[in-house]
Order: C-alpha cells, then sequence, then structure tokens
C-alpha cells in the first residue's frame, strides 16, 4: 500500500502551545533554526506573558536535556481530544488511558497534581485562540510551512519511499502519515501521536532519521514486549541514553531504554539503505552484539 504524498503541514492548536511557551521563556527556539527564523520567532515575543500563566508550568525539572519533556507533548496529544471550537475535552478518559499507557512518562508526571492542572488546558487554549498577536505570529507560520515544502522537496520523497518500505516490511499498523512542523519547537524534540489509523510527526524542523526513529517505535515495540523476559535477563547497562529513558530502573524502564537503543540502531541501519526483512533476526544479531562487548 503506498501512502498519499507527503507534506509538510502545521496544526493550528500546536502553534498555540508553542506561541504560548514562548511568552513563558521558551528558548529552544534559537536550536537549530536558521537566523532569519529565529529572528522573527523573537519578534513575536510579547512584553506582558501574565494571561499565559498556565503554560509556565509546561517546564519541569525531570529531563535535563529537555525540560518541556513531558509536559509539551502531553499537551500535543490532548488536543486531539478536544473539541477545539468549543474549548472543551470530547474524551478525557480516553485521553487518560493514553497518558496512563504510555511507557516512556513516569508516574511523578502523570499524578493528581498533572490532571488537575491539565483540565484547566482547554480554557487556557481558548485564551490563546482568542489573542490577535497568535494570529498575526500564525499568518506568518502558515507562510513559513510553505517555505518548508519547497525547500524540502528531495527529502520528503524519500522519507516516503523509506516509509513504505519499512510498513510492508514490520507490519506498520498506519494507514496514512502526516509531518507537522512548527518553527517555535526545539529541532531535537519529536513527538508522535495517533490519531484514527494516522501518524502525526510533530517537530520544530524536517530531520529525515527523526520521523523514521518514531514511526518504527510502533514496530519495534511489540517485538521488545515478546522478548521483555529475555532483555531484563541480559539486564543491559550503559546504553548511553539520557537517564530519563530508565524512569527509575524500573522493569518498564529498563525495556523503555532497550526500544530506544534498539530504534536508534534499527534507524542508522535503514537509513544506510538497508531496511532489515525480519526484525527478530535483526534482533538476534543486535542481542548478540551487545553480549559480545559487555
Amino acid at each position: 500500500m503506498k501512502y498519499k504524498k507527503l507534506s509538510i503541514s502545521n496544526n493550528t492548536a500546536i502553534s498555540a502551545i508553542y506561541f504560548a511557551l514562548l511568552q513563558c521563556g521558551y528558548d529552544f527556539y534559537s536550536i537549530g533554526h536558521d537566523a532569519p527564523t529565529v529572528n522573527k520567532v523573537g519578534s513575536f515575543i510579547m512584553s506582558d506573558s501574565s494571561e499565559y500563566g498556565f503554560f509556565s508550568e509546561v517546564k519541569q525539572n525531570t529531563c535535563e536535556v529537555y525540560p518541556y519533556w513531558p509536559r509539551a507533548a502531553m499537551l500535543e496529544t490532548a488536543t486531539f481530544y478536544m473539541d477545539l471550537s468549543r474549548a472543551c475535552f470530547v474524551d478525557f478518559d480516553a485521553y487518560k488511558r493514553n497518558m496512563i499507557s504510555a511507557q516512556n512518562i513516569s508516574d511523578i508526571e502523570r499524578n493528581e497534581t498533572f490532571w488537575n492542572w491539565i483540565s484547566q488546558f482547554p480554557a487556557a487554549l481558548k485564551n490563546v485562540f482568542q489573542s490577535n498577536c497568535f494570529h498575526c505570529y500564525l499568518e506568518w507560520e502558515n507562510a513559513w510551512i510553505e517555505d518548508q515544502n519547497k525547500k524540502h522537496q528531495t527529502t520528503l520523497r524519500r522519507i516516503e519511499d523509506i516509509l513504505v518500505s519499512c510498513k510492508e516490511k514490520f507490519n506498520s499498523p498506519f494507514q496514512s502519515i502526516e509531518v507537522v512542523l512548527n518553527p517555535i519547537k526545539c529541532t531535537y524534540s519529536a513527538d508522535y501521536h495517533l490519531k484514527d489509523g494516522t501518524f502525526i510527526f510533530c517537530s520544530g524542523a524536517l530531520n529525515e532519521g527523526s520521523v523514521i526513529h518514531e514511526f518504527i517505535h510502533h514496530s519495534v515495540h511489540p517485538v521488545v514486549e515478546n522478548r521483555k523476559d529475555e532483555i531484563l535477563r541480559c539486564n543491559f547497562v550503559n546504553l548511553d541514553l539520557d537517564a530519563s529513558y530508565y524512569l527509575n530502573g524500573s522493569e518498564t524502564g529498563k525495556s523503555n531504554v532497550f526500544e530506544e537503543y534498539m530504534v536508534r540502531k534499527l534507524t542508522d541501519k535503514i537509513l544506510s539503505g538497508d531496511v532489515p526483512e525480519n526484525l527478530d533476526v535483526f534482533f538476534d544479531h543486535e542481542i548478540m552484539k551487545l553480549r559480545t562487548h559487555r
């Protein structure tokens, strides 16, 4: 099955999130973007950010390399469970189940404090939508998205071809793919969302490896689950990943770390032009290498 032609788009609700974060001191927009983009984004910083107080609590201290993880991503996901026109959740229970089942989020990040806070999100988002400054920003962002599509035509076609191959070989469940970019969002922060069979990649910039990385997580995860006992027995450590992946050393954390490690290895292999025919064979080979070099 071939996906429809891949293009870059934006998402108004996600744009509103990062516009509000920009008003609350979010400075990761300056990393990885060209100088004209950085200067233009900076020009949208308002002198008074008091009306965006809700978004000031997105920044946490649980992920050293990116303190807006996981709350910024959790806000992104929440927009897919909302009626934006009425500024309310349409299925809060489904959103809550999604967040609770996420294995890369620690329990402390989804405790009662979080649920009380996130309940205020629809009203806070509506407040951004009503801002004239946001609409001025969005007008510029729309033009920026058009430029990104022109700039990345070749890369988009290459990603498209790779993902079709991955879908065929890895039995991917996705029926369509969307690439959502935001010029405020950190270029090394990539998140994905699932909506009605659509895989939605969201980041600050188009990066071939990042799109493939996030896409194949959903094929690698069931293999890790099926081989969980074997992985835990091997007790692989020192895989050179940020401490936030380990979730305080729990079994879930160890599986999470191993999955991330394998996704990175598989992404490198795919980018080199070698898409494995069988993921279990690929796992066997990589596990053997890890055991050899212990």
